[in-house]
């Protein structure tokens, strides 16, 4: 199976950054941006960012899980304020998705608690962003909700990373 790879100006820039204080910080506000613009999975940073500073791995996880309720916080605002129809005109396929059917049933039953779920697990969550910001959307509640689960997935990660390298270095 051929694993993804982060593009090489991203990991020489992890690489070089590394020893630097803030470099968790600069790999949070990767985690940030790529669940501001969902454009690429971040798990596919966060593995590399902590094979090359492996004893940072906690900080990390947990600001990378901080940036990224930060991050979904705001897509939930954005969405809300473009509304459905523009969202609608951009995305036309994403109506008749089924993860979005899925998503559409949890989010009505179970609400936040399917948000921190979803986010903690591989499923995508920018659907489930999506629908809950067509409702009443409660921005601290998101911030609490993806930021906890992220946290975990991302401390796990990080860890099970940390633990066992050798494992996760097809990936840098």
């Amino acid at each position: 199976m051929k694993h993804p790879h982060i593009p090489a100006w991203l990991r020489r820039f992890l690489d070089l950054s590394a020893e630097h204080r803030y470099y968790p910080l600069v790999v949070a506000l990767i985690a940030f941006i790529s669940t501001t613009t969902f454009s690429f999975p971040f798990v596919l940073v966060l593995i590399p960012a902590v094979l090359v500073a492996p004893r940072r791995w906690l900080i990390i996880g947990l600001l990378c899980g901080l940036a990224s309720g930060i991050g979904a916080t705001v897509l939930v605002e954005l969405f809300h304020h473009l509304g459905w129809e523009m969202v609608n005109q951009r995305y036309p396929d994403l109506l008749d998705s089924e993860t979005l059917q899925h998503v559409s049933e949890w989010l009505e039953n179970y609400g936040l608690i399917a948000l921190m779920i979803i986010a903690g697990s591989p499923m995508p969550q920018t659907p489930a962003l999506l629908l809950y910001s067509l409702v009443n959307p409660s921005p601290p509640g998101v911030l609490f909700a993806v930021g906890i689960g992220k946290t975990i997935k991302y401390i796990f990660l990080a860890w099970a990373t940390n633990r066992y390298p050798a494992r996760f270095m097809e990936y840098r």
